[in-house]
Formats: C-alpha cells, structure tokens, sequence
C-alpha cells in the first residue's frame, strides 16, 4: 500500500509538469514588436462641443449678418435766434433741433463744422431761407434747419425753416408753445418740415460733395414768396410771418371828428406817423397831420402835432390780426392842447404791409375858454421797413 500511494503521488507531479510544459509562454509588454498596430476603425471629425445655454437665452439660438443701414443724410443746424428772451431759450431750441433729427435717422454736423461753414460763407445772421441754402451746400451737407424764437402774450413763438440741396423746400413752419412743452413742440416741428432721410431726389443733385450747380430759382425772400407757397407739403397751412424786429414804420391816416359837447361839430384831420418799435408789441411815434376844423363863422385850417405811444394786443399768434390800444398828447395852434386815447384793430396784409382801423377814440381838445369832446373814427396804412 506504502509503494501504491508513492507511485500515485508521483505520477500527479508528472502530469502537473507536463501541462506547465505544453502551455504556450505569455507575451509581456517587452515582448511587444513595436511595428504591431491595433485595428483602424472609422470615426467621424470631431465636432466642437455645444457649451450650455445660459439663463434667459433661447437653445441653438441663430446669429444673422447685420443689415446694413443706407447711406445717412447730412444736417447742418445753425444756431436758433431769440428776440428779447433769455439765450439759453436759443441754446435749448437748438439742441431740441439737432436730437430729433438725430432720432429721424440724420447725421448731424457738429459746432464746429457748424462754424466754420459759416465763416467760410461769410453768412449773415439770422439768415435768410437764401443763405440756410447756401451754407448747407457750403457745408457738403444734404440738409439745413433754422429757428426763430421770441415770447408773446407769455408763450414762446418759434419759426422753424429747412432747405434742401434737392431742390425742394424751403418747408416753413410757426407754433406756440410754453416753458412746459417747449420740447415737445420743437420735436413735433422737425418731425413736420425736416423731410426723412430717404427722401431725395437724386435726379435733382447728383452727390453732396462734387460741384453742384446754383438752383434754377434761388429761394426768394419772404416777403416775395406768395402765400401759397408756404403751405406745408403735409397740408398744414402756414401764414405769411410778420419779421421780428422791424422797429421802424410809417402810417398814413385819414380821421374823421365828431364832437359831443359845443352843440356838436366835425372836423376832419389827415396826416402821417413815424414809429419806431421798442419791442414787438410797444412803440412810440410821431404824429403830424392836416386839420380841417369847423370854425365859429366858416372853415379853418391848422396843423396838428402829436407824440404817440402804443401798446398791442395780439389775438392769435398765428394771425397777424391785432388790437392798438394808443395814448397821445399834442397841440393845435391857436387853440391848445389835444389828448386822444384810441382803440380799433390792426391787421398785417402781408409780411410789409399792414391796415387798421381806430374804432373808439375819445379825444379831448383843450380850448382857452373849454374844453371841446369827440369821437373819432380813423383809418390807415402802413408800412413797415426791412430794418
């Protein structure tokens, strides 16, 4: 049994010797040839990792190519002038001006180009619809805008004109407006004369830069341009405006004089006035006329001196109709002293002209022995001078 067991053991060794001695040897990282290649297989380029969408934005969100906005239009804005108000009104009109045409889609000239334009026209100021043109194309701008400002009856009155290097225009336009929506009616202005950028007539100008030749018809002044022509494309009228600060003018009137007292009387005076305007709505003048009065037995002649003042009240700011109310003072050779107050209406025909009417005009004539009362009625015309 001891020799069995032995030989059993003995013959389990040999078969674990011989399957250790069949099994093929493992191949170890040194043992690798380094020509040997792992197999290829087919990938698709690698594309760049989407980053995560931030708060508030909208996945896989799209970026457009930008529009490109058209060619600008070029504004020149000269300065607002004011008449018998603070500057700074002028100095607020003007930067009202230059930021609503900003927001209309225009390119604004700056101060300085402003300026200098000017000063290479040689430009009088304030200018006329003439000069606005001819500045703007001094500038190399497609555009001009002016206004006028000055206070009436405690309101600001604004006169806005645009010339346009197209040929069209000047576009005229007149408001009111107080401290509160001054702004706002500046804006409102530009927006109704400043025609959009877009707006051109390239057949009329070739380009802003090259040599343009003068326009057929030079915008007239004023008081040349029929009423007509300043009605607004947009079919807002607007009248004729009277200039501000035409201080002197000269009446011609005829006076009709129907005495209360004295058991009743006429006379009849003719005669002329010179006045010179303080502001826009106080002058004084100088009166001196023909007197046809009624004497005791017949007719007598003399001649009548009078100093005037006048104060007017406007009724609309958009019509030239006005109320005179007048104080005078004179003397009557051979008789004494006059003193006539007076009130009618006054109305302005045309940018030179105007007509009135003295309507109520108690008028106290100072006798050496009495004193003589009438009522007068009287007309006249009168004409204002450009300067």
């Amino acid at each position: 049994m001891r020799y069995e067991r032995r030989l059993g053991t003995v013959a389990a060794l040999s078969a674990l010797l011989l399957a250790v001695a069949l099994e093929p040897p493992c191949a170890s990282a040194q043992d690798v040839p380094e020509t040997t290649t792992t197999p290829e297989t087919t990938t698709t380029p690698e594309t760049p990792e989407t980053p995560p969408a931030e708060a508030g934005t909208t996945p896989a969100e799209t970026v457009t190519a930008p529009v490109l906005p058209q060619a600008s239009r070029r504004l020149i804005v000269i300065d607002a002038a004011t008449y018998g108000i603070d500057p700074v009104v002028g100095r607020v009109v003007t930067e009202r001006v230059r930021r609503s045409a900003v927001e209309i889609g225009y390119e604004v000239l700056d101060g300085s180009a402003t300026i200098a334009a000017a000063q290479r026209l040689r430009m009088p100021y304030p200018p006329a619809p003439a000069d606005l043109w001819r500045v703007t194309w001094v500038a190399q701008a497609h555009r001009g805008a002016f206004a006028r400002i000055w206070a009436s009856e405690g309101r600001y009155v604004i006169e806005m004109t645009v010339a346009s290097l197209d040929g069209t225009g000047p576009f005229f336009a007149r408001e009111t407006a107080g401290s509160g929506d001054l702004r706002e009616v500046i804006d409102r202005m530009v927006r109704a004369t400043l025609p959009p950028p877009e707006q051109w007539q390239q057949q009329a100008t070739a380009a802003v830069g090259a040599t343009p030749t003068a326009p057929a018809a030079v915008p007239r002044r004023w008081r040349e341009r029929p009423r007509e022509e300043l009605a607004h494309p947009g079919g807002i009228g607007v009248r004729l405006p009277e200039p501000p600060l035409r201080r002197l003018q000269l009446s011609v009137q005829t006076e009709a004089v129907i005495g209360t007292t004295q058991g009743g009387f006429y006379n009849h005076l003719v005669g002329a006035r010179v006045d010179v305007r303080i502001t826009r709505d106080l002058m004084f003048g100088a009166y001196v006329g023909y007197a046809n009065l009624q004497g005791r037995n017949e007719r007598a002649n003399n001649l009548l001196l009078m100093i005037q003042g006048e104060q007017r009240i406007r009724v609309s700011p958009a019509l030239g109709l006005t109320i005179p109310l007048r104080v005078a003072a004179g003397y009557l050779p051979f008789n004494g002293p006059v003193i006539r107050l007076a009130a009618g209406v006054n109305y302005a025909i045309s940018e030179d002209w105007e007509i009135g009417a003295d309507i109520v005009a108690p008028t106290f004539w100072i006798l050496p022995d009495d004193v003589a009362v009438s009522l007068d009625i009287a007309v006249e015309a009168t004409y204002r001078f450009p300067f």
